[in-house]
């Protein structure tokens, strides 16, 4: 039986699950195998699992805290937790953690024991979301989550930005329109500009517009998620609405820079390259 392709599981932390084998794609109880995909910062509440665990690390680097003792697993490496055992799973790094599940017996949500979920995080700024594309609702948390997390570590309090996921036929009527250029493109921003602060009301920072048609299709042919892609047009979107510009090698060097650290890997300017 050949599988080419997983079932996404819903999820609304940011998290991306694609599973191949298990309950839910294929109805095999006796294990589950599933291709997961973390975004940095994120982390899931302690569980006592009945079933044993392994992972599978790709790239990046996912922590288990398991009976309060951390372990880091990087690239490369294989973490197992044996079932009874009281596990946290977290991202740690500054980077996303690509890995594999694999489960004996297959997950199930009730074999989890999975505490509550944590409490939302006291936010100093404002995430505004907007989903016009059909297949888009499922990338909702992720995007809140990566928003909140750039303007944080860009130092930025008290301040609102909109986000909106579109389709390559709005995002083509948006270039046409403010930069008369008649083609789709990955991502643009709107800076709101100046405004005088108002005690108790978030400063608008602007719009960004990000292409889930040109993201998906990008990560296919990088072979890559598709989250991690609509990442990187966030980061760009975000810097582009701060002011900063790749017009010219110098301030093409900056952005890249501030691109890779807000991401921790490469962005979306090459390096060496500037322009439009």
């Amino acid at each position: 039986m050949r599988i080419r392709q997983g079932l996404l599981i819903p999820r609304d932390d940011g998290k991306r699950i694609e599973e191949f084998v298990g309950n839910a794609h294929t109805q095999t109880p006796s294990m589950s195998v599933a291709h997961m995909w973390a975004p940095p910062g994120w982390r899931e509440p302690a569980q006592v699992p009945e079933f044993d665990e392994a992972v599978v690390v790709l790239s990046g680097a996912l922590t288990l805290v398991v009976d309060g003792k951390a372990e880091r697993i990087r690239g490369g490496e294989v973490g197992l937790v044996r079932a009874g055992r009281k596990v946290v799973y977290r991202n740690d790094g500054r980077a996303a953690c690509d890995y594999w599940s694999i489960c004996a017996p297959g997950f199930l949500p009730q074999l989890a024991h999975m505490d509550p979920p944590l409490p939302e995080p006291q936010r100093r700024n404002t995430v505004l979301l907007e989903v016009s594309h059909r297949e888009g609702a499922r990338l909702e948390g992720l995007l809140r989550t990566q928003a909140h997390r750039f303007l944080e570590a860009l130092g930025l309090k008290g301040r609102e930005l909109s986000v909106s996921l579109v389709t390559d036929g709005k995002m083509r009527a948006l270039n046409r329109q403010f930069r008369k250029k008649d083609t789709a493109t990955d991502v643009l921003s709107f800076p709101a500009g100046e405004s005088p602060p108002v005690r108790g009301v978030p400063r608008p920072l602007g719009d960004v517009v990000l292409s889930l048609d040109t993201a998906a299709r990008v990560a296919r042919q990088l072979r890559r998620p598709v989250e991690a892609e609509l990442s990187r047009y966030l980061a760009h979107g975000i810097l582009h609405l701060l002011g900063h510009d790749h017009l010219k090698p110098a301030e093409a060097r900056r952005m890249r820079a501030l691109e890779n650290r807000l991401l921790g890997e490469d962005g979306l300017l090459p390096e060496g390259v500037h322009g439009e």
